[in-house]
């Protein structure tokens, strides 16, 4: 099993009706295919979302988001091999984020305004994951 985290520059910034109708799309195409995860939007223009799954569900997706022109500036945060999915009951989780959300001073709150993709960037690989997890395991309002 596959994780692959990423950022990515939004084209234009996304109505709620634009966001609910891409979702719904994500969502049947993760059901067939076994793929689960989260999405996250922060309203200023920037998505962060994990993709998990089997290798040959995950990685041909990926590649396919990159090419997604409704987006730009894709960044690979993390990919590694997993013996368990942390969003495993997630076809695709999903939250426009607002300044209420989010509750810290973590990079997440950077998040929220900043355009600038390699600002959320760290030298721990693993932390985009971990912030995500941390906001998973935080909320109860997020849309499933």
């Amino acid at each position: 099993m596959i994780s692959i985290t990423y950022l990515s520059r939004a084209e234009h910034h996304f109505s709620d009706a634009e966001l609910m109708s891409m979702l719904e799309s994500f969502r049947a195409n993760n059901g067939r295919n076994g793929v689960s995860g989260v999405l996250l939007y922060n309203g200023a223009g920037t998505f962060i979302q994990v993709l998990e799954g089997e290798s040959s569900d995950v990685e041909p997706l990926y590649e396919r988001i990159k090419q997604d022109t409704r987006h730009s500036k894709v960044v690979c945060l993390r990919k590694a091999i997993v013996q368990s999915r942390r969003f495993a009951d997630w076809r695709m989780g999903f939250r426009n984020l607002t300044r209420d959300v989010v509750d810290d001073t973590s990079k997440m709150t950077l998040f929220l305004s900043d355009d600038k993709l390699e600002h959320f960037v760290s030298e721990d690989a693993d932390f985009a994951l971990k912030v995500l997890t941390s906001f998973r395991d935080k909320t109860r309002e997020l849309i499933f």
